[in-house]
C-alpha cells in the first residue's frame, strides 16, 4: 500500500542575496534505535521550543521523553519549552539578539528565508554530516524544500515529517446518503454531488455543511489556493520574478469557493471552529492535515480519509514539511550536542509518522516492517501517505514568503480573500491586489 514519495520542490532559481544581518544577530517509540553515537561526557542541558500543541504535541512529547530516557546517563537532556506558534519567530528574533536563543526548534520547510539570512538559524549540512546523520537517506524533494539556494543552497531544516490536506469523512453522513464505505469522490463534479447529498438544511439555511468550509480564515483561503494551482494558477514564476502567473485560473478558483455557500449550499458561512464543527458532526467533508488524526481517533469519531479531487486540470494539493532547526549560539560547542540530538530524535521518528502527524521523509523508516499498519488504521491515515506523490503546492522561498502561504488566515492572501468571502471585493479586484502586492514581495528577493 506504500506509495515512494517522489515530489521535488517547484523548480525556482533565486538571485543570490547578502547575509546582510549576520553581524548583527551576533517512543514510546516502535521503531528500531539507529542511532549509535557515544555522547560527551560533560553534562549540557538543550533547550528546545515547540509550537506542537494540539493531539502531535502529546506524541512529540512522548519522543522527547524517550530522548531523555534513553540518554538519563549520557550527560545531556532535551529541556521542552511551549512557546505559541504565533509568537515563536518574535521570541526567537529577541532571544537570538540577546545571546539567549535556544538550541533548536520546529521550523516549517520555506518560510525560513529571513531567519537564514539574518543569521538566527544555523547551516545545517556539516553538522548532519559530522553527526552521523545519513542526509541520503531523505526522499530527494523534501530535502531539498529544506535548502535555501539564495544562501549557498545550505540545510536550514531536518525534515522531520511531510504533510498534505486530504478530505476526512464521516462514515455515519456516508451511509445516511447511501455511499459505499470504501467509496470516495474523484473530481469535482463528484465532490459537489456529495456534498449536496450529505448536506442538511433548514429552510434555507444549512445545519450540516456536506463540505466543512468557515466564512473567513484559513478554511476558504487553503481550499482556493488548492482549487486555483488545481486550474492552474501559480501565485509565482518559476524563476521568481512574476508574480500571479494565468490570474484567470486564480479568479475562477475563487468564484468556485464562492459558489460552495452561494449557489450549491453545500458549505455554511456561519461555522467558526472547523476542528470542533467536524468533530461534533456539523461537517460531513473536511480537508485538513493528519495532525488532525489523534485527536478525532481519540474521541471515536467514525470517519476515513480519501485522496483530495481533481477539481482542475491536474489534481495537486498543499505541501508543508515540519522540520527541526537549529539557532544561533554564542557557544559554538552547543551545536554539535544539539546536531547529535536531532539526529537520534530523526532516526526515532518511526512513532511520530505514523501516529503524531505525516509521512515520514525517510527511505528507511518508510520501508521499515508494518510502517502501513502501525498507528493509526490505513483508511484513516493512509490517504495522508499515498496522497504525498501529489502534493506539490510548496511555499514560495522568498524572505516574504509567509505572505504567500495559502495555509494562512492572516497573511496578504488570506486578508485580500477575505474582502470576497465577504463581498466587498470581486474576485476580479482580489486578484489585482495580489497581484501587486505578491510582485513587491517578488522584486525584494
Amino acid at each position: 500500500m506504500m506509495t515512494k514519495i517522489t515530489n521535488t520542490p517547484h523548480p525556482m532559481s533565486r538571485r543570490r542575496l547578502l547575509k546582510s544581518g549576520a553581524a548583527a544577530v551576533g517512543g514510546a517509540l516502535a521503531a528500531p534505535t539507529l542511532s549509535t553515537r557515544v555522547w560527551a561526557q560533560s553534562p549540557i542541558e538543550i533547550v528546545h521550543w515547540s509550537w506542537l500543541a494540539a493531539s502531535d504535541g502529546e506524541v512529540w512529547a512522548k519522543s522527547i521523553d524517550a530522548f531523555n530516557e534513553a540518554h538519563k546517563d549520557k550527560g545531556v537532556q532535551i529541556k521542552m519549552e511551549l512557546v505559541p506558534e504565533d509568537q515563536v519567530v518574535t521570541k526567537t528574533l529577541a532571544a537570538a539578539a540577546t545571546g539567549r536563543a535556544p538550541d533548536f526548534g520546529w521550523g516549517t520547510a520555506g518560510k525560513g528565508a529571513k531567519l537564514a539570512r539574518d543569521g538566527v538559524t544555523v547551516p545545517m549540512d556539516e553538522l548532519a554530516v559530522e553527526s552521523g546523520l545519513d542526509l541520503s537517506d531523505f526522499e530527494e524533494g523534501p530535502l531539498n524544500a529544506a535548502r535555501y539556494p539564495a544562501y549557498d543552497n545550505a540545510l536550514y531544516l531536518i525534515p522531520m515529517d511531510l504533510m498534505s490536506l486530504q478530505p476526512e469523512i464521516n462514515l455515519q453522513h456516508m451511509a445516511e446518503a447511501g455511499f459505499a464505505p470504501d467509496a470516495a469522490p474523484e473530481t469535482g463534479e463528484e465532490l459537489i454531488e456529495w456534498g449536496k447529498a450529505m448536506t442538511r438544511m433548514d429552510g434555507d439555511t444549512v445545519t450540516r455543511s456536506g463540505i466543512l468550509m468557515t466564512g473567513s480564515g484559513v478554511q476558504p483561503t487553503v481550499t482556493w489556493g488548492i482549487v486555483a494551482a488545481q486550474m492552474g494558477f501559480e501565485r509565482a514564476s518559476a524563476d521568481l520574478k512574476t508574480a500571479a502567473v494565468n490570474p484567470e485560473a486564480g479568479i475562477a478558483a475563487m468564484e468556485w469557493v464562492l459558489a460552495l455557500f452561494d449557489e450549491w449550499k453545500v458549505s455554511t458561512r456561519d461555522v467558526t471552529d472547523r476542528y470542533k464543527a467536524f468533530g461534533t458532526g456539523q461537517g460531513s467533508i473536511f480537508w485538513t492535515g493528519p495532525w488532525t488524526l489523534n485527536g478525532y481517533v481519540g474521541q471515536g469519531l467514525d470517519f476515513k480519509t480519501a485522496l483530495f479531487p481533481q477539481i482542475g486540470e491536474k489534481r495537486r494539493t498543499y505541501f508543508e514539511e515540519g522540520g527541526l532547526e537549529m539557532y544561533v549560539q554564542q557557544d559554538k560547542g552547543r551545536y554539535k550536542a544539539t546536531m547529535d540530538a536531532i539526529k537520534w530524535l530523526s532516526d526515532n521518528s518511526f512513532e511520530w509518522t505514523t501516529v503524531g502527524r505525516g509521512a515520514s521523509p525517510r527511505k528507511s523508516i518508510l520501508a521499515m516492517p508494518g510502517y502501513d499498519t502501525a498507528g493509526h488504521p490505513w483508511n484513516v491515515r493512509g490517504a495522508f501517505i499515498e496522497g504525498m506523490s501529489f502534493a506539490d503546492i510548496y511555499e514560495v522561498p522568498v524572505l516574504d514568503g509567509p505572505e504567500f502561504t495559502i495555509y494562512s488566515g492572516g497573511n496578504i492572501l488570506a486578508k485580500t480573500l477575505e474582502l470576497v468571502w465577504t463581498g466587498q471585493a470581486t474576485p476580479a479586484q482580489a486578484m489585482e491586489q495580489l497581484a501587486t502586492a505578491w510582485q513587491k514581495a517578488l522584486d525584494k528577493g
